[in-house]
């Protein structure tokens, strides 16, 4: 979950190629893989088996090395047999880990489906670009199958509202964020999730009920779907849960209560301690990235020979910061005085971007750049 986050702060592509061949080197003959590499072990499920492919995605995105999708697929598309086989989609359990450490739990069974409708539609993303065109035409059925079993199951037709497995109301932070970001959510569905992931929001009092899973997409999903001032909301308020809550207390990690886990369930106070303090929780520093600073890669063209920049000036007065990409530092940065905005930006050599300010795009070769412009201060964009 940290993956994307990560590699936006450093460069982490060797450090996380020798977990994937310590993830391939530890598969079992039955097509798990572990939890946990290189020790092995664990019990996440299909939440922590999903790793491979989703750091063979982020890598790729990242660096644009094709030979990563190559050198991953068998034992992916192994792996997803075996999903398969022993029952998914559908009822197949995956362990006590759902949500992990959500202050509102969300149905284990909604959430390991869309890992896994997920999970397909990589692997029919990385088909298509290995030029595999019958496993392409393998993951779309098994993509397709996943979200309409998802629809049946976990959503009421009529209000939109999430369900669990044996029918009864889920309607958690973390069911629609996290269906909205494994793209389970269909047509109108779609729009009824957004609106009840706000309204969830809005009754917690703009707090994070989300776990390890649902809190890293939180922002990006409402961005994504039009409520980025929602989103900018849940950045700035210092109540707990929340990622300001302990700065107010003079500290810069998450801190949650552990005394509702006891030794009988298996948990000590130390480790509930840290997995309260996990770093999982601050993946939410992609967004900034990505819907602050607005720069975003183009998932068609990846490595970040072109890319996007969107920054959004809403809730912030400045922002500034880069990243480090295959071909040199892209830069951006703005500063804003009432409704005048003063914006910077750095596209490294040999890469093109596409700038999206007010409506207007522009491309941009190689360069520095200094754009200013009035703004309504009412905009919420």
């Amino acid at each position: 979950m940290f993956a994307r986050t990560a590699s936006y702060q450093a460069n982490i592509r060797n450090f996380l190629l020798r977990n994937m061949q310590a993830i391939r080197d530890l598969q079992r003959k039955d097509g798990h893989l572990p939890n946990i590499a290189p020790v092995g072990g664990g019990f996440g499920g299909i939440t922590y088996e999903s790793a491979l492919i989703l750091l063979s995605w982020e890598l790729y995105q990242q660096y644009g090395e094709i030979e990563i999708l190559k050198e991953n697929f068998g034992v992916m598309d192994q792996w997803m047999d075996t999903m398969a086989y022993e029952g998914l989609p559908g009822e197949q359990y995956q362990g006590f880990l759902g949500d992990w450490l959500a202050p509102d739990e969300t149905d284990k069974y909604l959430v390991w489906n869309a890992f896994f409708g997920r999970d397909a539609s990589y692997m029919r993303r990385f088909s298509e670009i290995l030029g595999k065109h019958e496993m392409q035409e393998k993951y779309e059925e098994i993509e397709k199958r996943t979200i309409q079993y998802w629809n049946d199951t976990f959503i009421d037709s009529d209000s939109g509202v999430t369900k669990c497995l044996d029918g009864t109301i889920c309607d958690t932070q973390g069911s629609y964020v996290i269906g909205l970001d494994c793209g389970m959510f269909e047509g109108i569905q779609k729009e009824r999730a957004c609106s009840h992931l706000v309204r969830k929001i809005e009754e917690a009092g703009y707090t994070v009920r989300t776990g390890f899973f649902g809190t890293g997409a939180l922002n990006r999903v409402l961005t994504e779907h039009g409520r980025h001032d929602v989103a900018v909301r849940l950045m700035l308020q210092t109540s707990c849960p929340g990622w300001l809550y302990p700065v107010t207390q003079g500290a810069t990690t998450i801190w949650e209560r552990w005394d509702s886990y006891t030794a009988e369930e298996g948990f000590g106070r130390n480790n509930a301690m840290n997995s309260f303090n996990h770093y999982s929780l601050g993946s939410v520093l992609s967004w900034c990235y990505e819907s602050v600073l607005g720069i975003r890669r183009d998932e068609r063209r990846p490595g970040y020979g072109h890319f996007y920049l969107e920054p959004r000036t809403y809730g912030f007065d400045y922002a500034s910061g880069g990243i480090d990409t295959p071909y040199g530092r892209i830069e951006s940065s703005w500063t804003k005085e009432g409704k005048h905005v003063v914006y910077t930006c750095t596209v490294p050599a040999n890469a093109k971007a596409q700038l999206h300010i007010k409506g207007i795009y522009i491309k941009l070769q190689s360069g520095k750049y200094h754009f200013e412009w009035c703004e309504d201060l009412e905009d919420k964009y």
